[in-house]
């Protein structure tokens, strides 16, 4: 059996060994309830929140794709991840406070429940679908990644292999819950930083170093405006935006321990992030050099098999902590805005337990329906991007409701449905004159909301007026904490 199988192996047993620990220490814990599985009952430090967040940027078929498009297109491929870790900072600096105002306020654990409070039920149930359709899409990627990377190594149909992989996902994810995950995504993100770090050093001695791989390539490889810089801005800030109402973001908040540690945990997971994601678009761009002409979407694969299976035992470690350190938590994230915002609000009866119980049966059933839409799905991570894309229109409709008061709920619903629709529509038409969604849905969302919230009689929303109590709330609490 080969080396890279063998440690990729030994690797994934450890992380689920890990797993198992966590869960049979918290197995006769008196707190282990819905809140305590999908939340970590707030006891999060920033320590673990900077793997937490760093695991959803930088997933395994993210961390292939980046090396795809940096063989054929340079260093622009950064800007996915860079849009992330733009978002994360616009999240603390605009948005972490109205989240954790609500949550003291009104015990919000979902950002369709924060919308909630804001607006109105209505935009709860756009949010639902939303948060719901973008992690489906996140996880769906991640069973056929793990699939490609080790179906080589042993001569198993990656179909059958991926359904495996699922189901381990799926495994891990009811063993550690919220801090499980935290907690097993430090080991990862070590390991996918040493993995790629080791690949990129070595794939620039493959190319005669990096004064070389500029010489060989086109100036354009090494412009971070690629195809142009209107369609590069609008990835970076639809991104960006996005994440002021991203589930990780508020689940995060809300599982911190304090405020002090979701701000240094978001501001570390951006900081290393940067960094990170040029590291697989170099390992692309010097495959481009080194083979030309292979598939993109191997280059990764192939840079580190040629350095020998030591580096390509390692690389493989990296890229199975790229996919196990998200697929878990984007279950997670489904599991808890489901348990809060649909069983919840059809069963208002319902005990604790019964929720961990919908919570666990929803990891199951939705991991089961995601690995099969991935399997049936021709562009996953296209129908990813045009899911940012319809986040980044509620993300400017909360960003001017807390600046504005008189925006009105309806005024918040029609132009988050309006400029949804937009984005969906334009992304699915295959973005018309070069044009990217965001700029068309942008355009729609924010005349909506204005002309509505204009013609609306009262100069401050009920939404507002209760933002604006959860805030004096809050604000009252720290004053408190710190006499």
């Amino acid at each position: 059996m080969n080396l890279p199988f063998v440690m990729l192996v030994a690797y994934i047993a450890i992380t689920v060994i890990i797993s198992v620990v966590i869960a049979t220490r918290g197995s006769g814990r008196k707190d282990k309830s819905s809140r305590q599985f999908l939340t970590a009952q707030g006891n999060l430090s920033w320590f673990m929140i900077i793997p937490l967040l760093f695991a959803e940027m930088m997933a395994g078929a993210a961390t292939i794709g980046k090396a795809a498009t940096g063989y054929t297109t340079g260093l622009s491929a950064v800007w996915v991840n860079w849009g992330m870790s733009i978002g994360m900072i616009i999240f603390i600096v605009f948005a972490a406070r109205f989240y954790r105002a609500m949550h003291r306020k009104y015990d919000i654990l979902s950002v369709p429940e924060a919308f909630k409070f804001m607006f109105d039920k209505r935009c709860r149930a756009v949010m639902l679908v939303i948060i719901v359709v973008v992690y489906c899409f996140l996880y769906s990627s991640q069973p056929l990644s793990a699939a490609a990377l080790i179906a080589p190594m042993i001569g198993i149909d990656a179909t059958l292999l991926a359904w495996i992989v699922s189901a381990l996902f799926i495994a891990v994810t009811l063993l550690g819950g919220m801090k499980g995950l935290a907690v097993m995504n430090i080991v990862h993100m070590v390991v996918m930083y040493a993995g790629l770090i080791a690949a990129t050093t070595g794939s620039l001695d493959m190319v005669g170093g990096f004064a070389t791989l500029h010489d060989s390539l086109p100036e354009s490889y090494f412009s971070l405006f690629q195809p142009d810089i209107w369609s590069t801005l609008a990835n970076a800030i639809g991104i960006g935006i996005s994440f002021l109402a991203a589930a990780t973001m508020v689940t995060a908040t809300i599982s911190a321990r304090s405020a002090r540690d979701m701000a240094v945990g978001s501001w570390g997971a951006a900081a290393i992030v940067i960094p990170f994601a040029t590291l697989p678009a170099i390992i692309g761009m010097c495959a481009a050099v080194a083979m030309p002409g292979i598939d993109p979407n191997t280059a990764l694969f192939s840079m580190s098999n040629a350095q020998g299976p030591a580096i390509a035992g390692v690389v493989s470690m990296a890229i199975a902590a790229a996919i196990w350190s998200s697929a878990p938590a984007a279950l997670l994230f489904i599991s808890n805005t489901l348990t809060q915002d649909f069983y919840a609000v059809i069963r208002p009866e319902s005990t604790d337990k019964q929720r961990l119980t919908f919570s666990r049966l929803a990891v199951v059933v939705l991991g089961i329906a995601a690995t099969w839409l991935g399997l049936n799905a021709s562009s996953i991570l296209g129908q990813l991007y045009a899911a940012f894309q319809i986040r980044s229109v509620v993300g400017i409709v909360l960003l001017v409701a807390m600046a504005w008061p008189r925006v009105t709920s309806g005024a918040a619903f029609w132009s988050m449905l309006g400029g949804g629709s937009v984005a969906a529509i334009w992304h699915f038409a295959g973005n018309p004159a070069g044009v990217e969604p965001l700029w068309p849905a942008c355009a729609v969302t924010i005349a909506v909301l204005v002309i509505m919230t204009l013609a609306s009689k009262s100069k401050v929303s009920e939404g507002y007026r209760r933002y604006e109590a959860a805030r004096d709330e809050l604000a009252a609490a720290e004053g408190r904490q710190r006499s």
